[in-house]
């Protein structure tokens, strides 16, 4: 079993390739590898803007952390302009959240925050290719 890393916890190049293996992100490891000089080291935040704790257990969503840490990692290391590959990141994480327990209503609503927030239109540490130099 891998360990995942704790929210503040810092994610390099070496751990993303790690977590992207884990999650058969088999795309994200090529780019990876590919591009290594074009990618920073973030910090894991969890699920943005909200204390993951507490929505997980008030929203009955157990997994929420590891939700958001897939779709940061497809965040972080997104292609540049790519509206379709960022949209199946955010419909993927809708989906998963409804897999876990979410209700319809509070999937839609974090699938519209991840969509408003996430393209770069409101720009902010996790929007689309964040991790990029």
């Amino acid at each position: 079993m891998m360990e995942l890393p704790n929210i503040g916890d810092n994610i390099d190049n070496q751990t993303a390739i790690k977590l992207c293996e884990h999650y058969g992100l088999d795309y994200l490891v090529e780019r990876i590898q590919a591009n290594a000089n074009a990618f920073s080291v973030w910090e894991f935040g969890g699920a943005s803007m909200i204390p993951d704790g507490l929505f997980s257990a008030v929203f009955n969503i157990p997994n929420l952390t590891e939700i958001a840490l897939q779709h940061d990692l497809k965040y972080a290391y997104g292609e540049p302009g790519n509206k379709e590959e960022k949209l199946r990141a955010d419909l993927e994480f809708e989906l998963s959240l409804l897999n876990d327990g979410a209700s319809v209503e509070m999937a839609k609503m974090m699938f519209a925050a991840v969509d408003l927030c996430g393209d770069g239109f409101i720009r902010t540490d996790f929007s689309w290719g964040f991790a990029r130099l």
